[in-house]
Formats: structure tokens, C-alpha cells, sequence
């Protein structure tokens, strides 16, 4: 979601025309396409082409940002000689062998532009997970190989503890435990989930709880004990809740009646209980949060979440 407050030099322009301006990437034709989808509101309300915005108003548009042109630049919540920490708002792949901007080229050229980057010293930025394109929160960067090491070593070993928020199909109990086997397909894109162990499946375990619901829809807070490809995806629709805007693992035509186009995940809370007997003892304790989050506007309309 995109929000906007209009200042007073833009009172009593057009809503068409304020987009327009504020958006330079949007081309007339999608903004068309989104002021007939109703994802364009104006105080709460659905705006139109011939509406007209006064000093105040607050327009929202209930899209990640690339659909509209603007600057994907992910912020940097944390960084340091070692490390970087990452708020990636959807619609920015995390890696790109198309080249496609990406978060980790945005990374190497923070590093350069402050000095940092080495290649033959291998100062180089690393990620420790790759986030989905549309998936927005936060993404781990390290700046050099021991750095990445260890925090490779401690998501392994669940020292790290990533919380993503999600809204799902159906409705959820209030808590939940699942588990099950994980087993990634001939193309690795792809992951089965099934109840008991065959070859080359691993156990998988995501813990969830509800914090709201409506609409035919539950919102999660989500903590995938394990490590698995497409975890949450998979796992919650083999539970029976399939993310919402979830088209590979879950429920397409309940995806297109909301409006949902893309998966609707959000890496929301980093936790860090790495210990102190090591180089990197600060980070112990420490506890990142995310403000980068994209849902479909569904999710508002339901009241699972305030805009």
C-alpha cells in the first residue's frame, strides 16, 4: 500500500492528476485499470477519475510500489562493519540474474559508495535468505564471509527466529502447531508437503497464531520453526489456509474474487538470541521490526488490519 497526503499547493486538484505527479512511473493506462479496480481510496472512500482531492486528504493505493513506478530503494533499519539489515518492500526481487535491480545489488552499491566494498578481500555483501519478489520485510545482509557464516550457521540452528504476517483462506484456530514432511520437486521451485516420512523428505514444523478474522479471511502472525522453500505457503495450505493471493499452493479463484494477485506475506519481526561466547555478541537480544508491508486491499475492507 501507498499512501499520500495531499499538501495545500495540490488543493482542488484532480485525483487523476495528483497520481499522476506523485507516481512518475505510472502510465495512464494502469492508473485507469486501478481507479476502476477500487484499490484507489480518498478518505476511506473509493476515488474516482473525476474526483477532486483538498488540503488533508489522505489517497492510499493498494498496490506495491513497482505497480506505480516508484522508487523500490529497500531502507536500511540496521548496518554495520558486518552487517546490513534490509526492509524490502514488495516487487523487489531479493536476487537478479536477468538484471532486474535487486536488493542485493542495491546492498553492493551502498557498500561502494561508502567505502566498503572489496572484492579481492571478499568485502562483499552476502544474504542470508532470499525473500519472493513480492514478499516485503525484512532481509539479513552480511558484508563480508565470516559474517555470513555465522548468521547462516545460527538460522540453521533456530537462532534466529523470523515472525511473518499473513492473511489466509478459511479460519484459523487461535494457535496451531504443524508438522510434516517437506520434499522439494526435480526443478527445486517447487515443494510437496506430505503427513509421513519418504525419501529425501525432511520434517517441518510452523507454529502459528490468529490475531484477527473476517470476510472469510484469518490474519496469522507465523514462525516457520524450520527452514524449508516456500514453507509457509506450502505447509498452511496443506493445512487447509492457503495464503491469501496465493496462486502455486493455494485457492486461485478466491484469490481472484479479493482482488489478491500476488502472495500476501509479510517478514514483519527479527528476533536474534544468538548468545555472547563470539565476535558478534551485540546482536544478541537485539529485535528488528518491519514498516514495509503490501497486502491487497481486502484485507483492510475486512478489518483485519488498519491501512
Amino acid at each position: 500500500m501507498v499512501e499520500l497526503k495531499v499538501e495545500k499547493e495540490r488543493d482542488g486538484a484532480g485525483l487523476a492528476e495528483l497520481l499522476l505527479e506523485a507516481c512518475p512511473g505510472l502510465s495512464e493506462k494502469t492508473l485507469k485499470t486501478a481507479l476502476k479496480s477500487g484499490i484507489v481510496t480518498v478518505n476511506g472512500q473509493e476515488g474516482s477519475g473525476s474526483k477532486t482531492v483538498h488540503t488533508g486528504d489522505i489517497v492510499r493505493i493498494f498496490a506495491p510500489p513497482d505497480l506505480l513506478g516508484l522508487d523500490l530503494s529497500p531502507h536500511v533499519v540496521y548496518q554495520d562493519e558486518n552487517f546490513v539489515f534490509l526492509d524490502k518492500p514488495a516487487g523487489l526481487p531479493s536476487t537478479s540474474e536477468s538484471g532486474e535491480p535487486s536488493a542485493l545489488d542495491m546492498v553492493e552499491a551502498h557498500m561502494k559508495r561508502r567505502g566498503e566494498y572489496s572484492l579481492a578481500a571478499l568485502i562483499v555483501p552476502y544474504l542470508i535468505y532470499p525473500l519472493d519478489k513480492y514478499v516485503s520485510g525484512l532481509l539479513l545482509g552480511a558484508k563480508h564471509e565470516d559474517a555470513y557464516l555465522f548468521l547462516t550457521e545460527a538460522l540453521m540452528q533456530r537462532r534466529i527466529t523470523r515472525y511473518y504476517i499473513c492473511p489466509v483462506v478459511g479460519q484459523a484456530q487461535d494457535k496451531a502447531e504443524l508438522m510434516a514432511y517437506h520434499l522439494r520437486d526435480k526443478s527445486n521451485r517447487h515443494v510437496r508437503i506430505m503427513p509421513k516420512p519418504q525419501k529425501e523428505a525432511k520434517p517441518v514444523v510452523t507454529r502459528y497464531q490468529r490475531l484477527a478474522e473476517g470476510g472469510g479471511i484469518s490474519l496469522l502472525r507465523v514462525r516457520p520453526v524450520t527452514n524449508g522453500l516456500h514453507q509457509i505457503r506450502a505447509h498452511l495450505a496443506y493445512a487447509g489456509l492457503p495464503v491469501l493471493g496465493d496462486d502455486v499452493y493455494g485457492n486461485r479463484r478466491f484469490n481472484r474474487k479479493m482482488g489478491a494477485t500476488y502472495p500476501a506475506l509479510w517478514l514483519h519481526r527479527v528476533v536474534f538470541e544468538v548468545g555472547t561466547a563470539h565476535n558478534y555478541a551485540y546482536l544478541n537480544g537485539m529485535m528488528l521490526e518491519s514498516e514495509e508491508c503490501s497486502f491487497p486491499k481486502c484485507v483492510y475492507d475486512a478489518g483485519l488490519m488498519e491501512p
